[in-house]
C-alpha cells in the first residue's frame, strides 16, 4: 500500500482536513508531522461541523488510527479539550485510535505569553507555537517525555528566566505553578504517549496504507515560504521523515489548493483583492479561520506561487477545493506570471451552480476548460474536486488509495 502525503499548496486553509478525511476511509494510519494547534481543520459530517486542531483528521474513521509525530508541538490542555470535544460528538478516542510521540515539544505558558506580545508583527495565532519551536531550536524546550519523567521543573525555570529578561516588567507565573499544571494535564495524556516513529516504521514494514497529513501550506514553510511571514515548521514533503522519525518513501503527493487563494495574517499576497469581488469570495466561502475566527484575505489563483509549491513537494495529484464558491462569477481570473511584482492575469468564462453534480462529465464546459488549463500548467492531474463542505460533495476522478 502506498504512503500518501496530503499537503497545502498555498498559505494554508486549503481544505486539507476534508481531503484527508476522504482518503482516511481507506487508510490505516493518519499521521501529523508538523505544526501545532494553530492549524484548524473544519469537517462537515452528516451536517455536523467538527473542528480539529492537532488530532489527525483520520480519527473520524474507525479503521484509521491517528498519530502525532515529534515534529509537532503540543499544548497539552488544548489537546485534552480537543479529545473531550470529539468524544462529545460520539467519536471514539482511545489509545487504540490515537498515539502521540513522547518527543513532541510542549507549548508552555511562558511561550504563549511571549507570542501574545511579539507575534502581532508576523500575524501569528498567539498560541505559543512560534516560541515553542524557537525554544526547541535553542535547546531550551520541554518535551512530553521530560514531563512524564518529572525532569521538567529546571527546564521551565530556565525558560522563565529567559522570558523575564526578554519581556521586562511582564508578570509571569512561577515555574513551579507551570510545572505542576503541566504534570497534571500530561498525566491525562499518558495513555496516548509512546514511540510514534517505531509504530510508523512497523506499519510501513507491514505494507499498511499511511496518510501523512500536512499542516498549513507550502508558502508558509519556514525555509521556502514568504519569509519572515511564515510558520515555524517544515510544512512540505521534506518534513514528513524528520517530523515522524523514520524515513518515509512517499509514493503519492497530493497538493490541496482552493480554486482561488486566501491568506491569514500579514505578508505578501500578489493577487489579493481589495474590492467587492474579494468581499464576495470571503462571504460565499465563509473565509474565517477555523481556529481563530480571523477573516482571511482573498484573491485570485496564483500560478507562479503554485509552481513553487508543486516543485517543493514533487506533486503527483491535485485536490481542488471550493470551486463551488466561484459559481455565478461572470469571469474567473488566474495569475499566470508576475511582471515587476504585478500579476498578469488570464481570464476564464464563469459558470453557474454546481449543485447536484456527481460526475466529471456533468461539469459545465467552462469548468472543464479551467481544470484542463491547471493540469497542463502544473503538470499534475486533478484527482479530487470538492464542491462543498459535506463529505458527499466530493468528486473523485481517480483513486489515490485503493478500495
Amino acid at each position: 500500500m502506498p504512503n500518501v502525503l496530503v499537503t497545502g499548496a498555498q498559505w494554508g486553509d486549503e481544505g486539507k482536513g476534508k481531503i484527508v478525511d476522504h482518503l482516511a476511509a481507506r487508510a490505516d494510519l493518519s499521521v501529523r508531522f508538523g505544526g501545532g494547534a494553530n492549524a484548524g481543520h473544519t469537517l462537515v459530517v452528516g451536517g455536523k461541523k467538527i473542528v480539529l486542531h492537532l488530532v489527525p483528521a483520520g480519527i473520524l474513521h474507525p479503521r484509521c488510527k491517528g498519530l502525532v509525530g515529534n515534529g509537532c508541538v503540543i499544548d497539552p490542555a488544548s489537546f485534552v479539550k480537543e479529545i473531550a470535544e470529539l468524544r462529545a460528538a460520539d467519536i471514539e478516542v482511545s489509545e487504540k485510535r490515537l498515539s502521540i510521540s513522547d518527543r513532541c515539544h510542549v507549548v508552555t505558558t511562558f511561550q504563549k505569553i511571549s507570542d501574545g506580545i511579539t507575534g502581532k508583527a508576523i500575524g501569528t495565532t498567539g498560541r505559543g507555537i512560534g516560541p515553542a519551536y524557537t525554544d526547541k531550536v535553542r535547546r531550551a524546550g520541554v518535551r512530553l517525555a521530560d514531563v512524564l519523567e518529572g525532569t521538567h521543573l529546571p527546564l521551565l525555570a530556565a525558560q522563565r528566566e529567559h522570558y523575564a529578561k526578554l519581556h521586562v516588567g511582564t508578570d509571569l507565573p512561577s515555574e513551579k505553578a507551570v510545572a505542576d499544571e503541566l504534570a497534571a494535564v500530561v498525566r491525562e495524556l499518558a495513555p496516548y504517549i509512546g514511540d510514534v516513529a517505531e509504530e510508523t516504521h512497523r506499519a510501513m514494514k507491514d505494507n499498511r496504507a499511511i496518510l501523512f497529513e500536512g499542516a498549513q501550506g507550502a508558502l508558509l514553510d519556514v525555509d521556502h515560504g514568504t519569509y519572515p511571514f511564515v510558520t515555524s515548521s517544515t510544512t512540505t514533503a521534506g518534513g514528513a521523515s524528520s517530523g515522524v522519525g523514520v524515513y518515509v518513501d512517499l509514493h503519492k503527493r497530493v497538493a490541496v489548493l482552493k480554486a482561488y487563494t486566501t491568506r491569514v495574517g500579514n505578508g505578501p499576497f500578489p493577487t489579493e483583492l481589495f474590492d467587492e469581488t474579494g468581499e464576495k469570495i470571503r462571504a460565499i466561502g465563509h473565509e474565517f479561520g477555523a481556529t481563530t475566527g480571523r477573516p482571511r484575505r482573498c484573491g485570485w489563483l496564483d500560478l507562479p506561487a503554485l509552481r513553487h509549491a508543486f516543485r517543493l513537494n514533487g506533486v503527483t495529484d491535485m485536490a481542488i477545493t471550493k470551486l463551488d464558491v466561484l459559481a455565478g462569477f461572470d469571469t474567473i481570473r488566474v495569475a499566470t506570471e508576475h511582471r515587476a511584482g504585478t500579476p498578469v492575469y488570464r481570464d476564464f468564462e464563469g459558470f453557474g451552480s454546481l449543485e447536484g453534480i456527481t460526475a466529471r462529465d456533468a461539469l459545465p464546459a467552462a469548468v472543464t476548460k479551467y481544470l484542463a488549463f491547471l493540469e497542463a500548467e502544473l503538470d499534475a492531474k486533478v484527482s479530487i474536486l470538492s464542491l462543498g463542505p459535506d463529505r458527499d460533495r466530493t468528486l473523485v476522478f481517480r483513486e489515490i488509495l485503493g478500495a
